[in-house]
């Protein structure tokens, strides 16, 4: 059965007539016939008695009624969200400026585009992009785009509520072209204090809200995690640009 035998049979329970059926699709009587054949066959009941005023829907079919208009409305549905999705602008951007853009100030919505996450290290060495916006603090080269807006982020050291930052190694991120991880390198050399790289924001996150680690983050992530500043005189601003594709 096909997503077009569900429009047959919804415009046969419309017209109650094999021959007006045909007429309103455009179809040979033949065809409309066999496709209610295939419908009946897939699933083993007569949806429709012939009579010689027209056919009449059986109970079998009268159930069937719903479970078409159902499958129809969802698939309209499905179709209209791929399309916007399809119109959407695409939105380059790091995860820890989604959470904050997206999540935290709400400058940004789901609905208002598509993001794709990347690293700074992926940002810096692209040479093609087909985004309406990027929005990084590391370095874009990509043509055909102007600055729209530079902004900072506020970041310092965190450290689990309960933990002794001095007894702790400083987590980086494995990305190289990472400010925080390059700002974080620079602290940890100066204080001959020990460097664990991690692969994911989430999980330094994790292990610093387990007191395993201490990790140089946005402040406006402590609201939503037990995070504790561990060394209030260090305190950094990270740079973050948006570019808009001309």
């Amino acid at each position: 059965m096909q997503l077009q035998d569900l429009t047959v049979f919804q415009k046969l329970y419309q017209l109650r007539s094999i021959n007006q059926t045909a007429t309103a699709l455009g179809f040979a009587q033949s065809n409309i016939s066999a496709r209610l054949k295939v419908i009946e066959s897939e699933f083993g009941v007569q949806l429709f008695k012939r009579t010689p005023q027209g056919i009449v829907p059986t109970p079998s079919g009268n159930q069937f009624a719903e479970y078409a208009d159902e499958v129809c409305r969802a698939t309209q549905q499905l179709r209209a969200n791929f399309e916007t999705q399809a119109n959407k602008p695409k939105i380059l951007i790091s995860s820890l400026l989604f959470d904050y853009l997206v999540v935290e100030k709400q400058a940004y919505t789901l609905e208002q585009a598509e993001y794709e996450m990347t690293s700074s290290t992926e940002m810096n060495n692209l040479t093609f992009c087909d985004a309406a916006q990027v929005i990084s603090y590391a370095p874009f080269h990509v043509r055909g785009y102007h600055k729209h807006h530079r902004d900072q982020l506020s970041a310092c050291f965190m450290q689990g509520v309960q933990a002794d930052p001095e007894a702790l190694p400083i987590l980086v991120n494995a990305d190289q072209q990472c400010p925080f991880r390059q700002r974080s390198l620079k602290f940890a050399s100066r204080r001959a204090q020990p460097v664990q790289e991690i692969d994911s924001w989430s999980s330094i996150m994790q292990l610093v809200e387990q007191g395993q680690g201490v990790a140089l983050l946005p402040k406006y992530l402590s609201k939503a995690h037990h995070f504790a500043i561990a060394w209030p005189t260090h305190h950094y601003h990270i740079p973050y640009t948006i570019w808009t594709k001309l």
